[in-house]
């Protein structure tokens, strides 16, 4: 499991997700701060509601990209790291995943996880 660090609170969980995490609206039912704000609810609820359900995440290299082609996104001629993300269901069971995350750093990977749950809860319920 990769999240370092401890929210005290579903507010602390939502001022998490807005600054880091919550980056879409619609605007033609709600202003930027609305979807913001309502993307931001939805993330924490997400990786609160997974993890109370007994989802896991796992992290691992996934160099199958060839990254020549992307080197010149990176100032330094290419990512330190490339990993992916895969979420586990109580079972052990992949549910959902995501590849070719670079250089990630430690709040990113707290968005990846809570986007997955976010998709996989939301199929669940479908």
């Amino acid at each position: 499991m990769s999240t370092i660090y401890v929210k005290t609170s579903k507010q602390a969980a939502y001022l998490f997700f807005l600054r880091n995490g919550a980056c879409g609206y619609n605007p033609a039912t709600e202003t930027k701060r609305q979807g913001y704000a309502r993307q931001a609810r939805q993330l924490a609820k997400a990786e609160r509601d997974a993890r109370a359900l007994g989802y896991t995440f796992a992290w691992q290299p996934d160099w199958q990209v060839d990254h020549q082609k992307e080197y010149d996104r990176y100032p330094d001629g290419g990512p330190e790291t490339c990993e992916s993300c895969l979420m586990l269901d109580p079972d052990g069971k992949v549910v959902q995943s995501l590849g070719c995350i670079d250089d990630a750093t430690p709040e990113y990977r707290i968005v990846v996880e809570a986007e997955l749950a976010l998709k996989a809860l939301s199929e669940v319920t479908a």
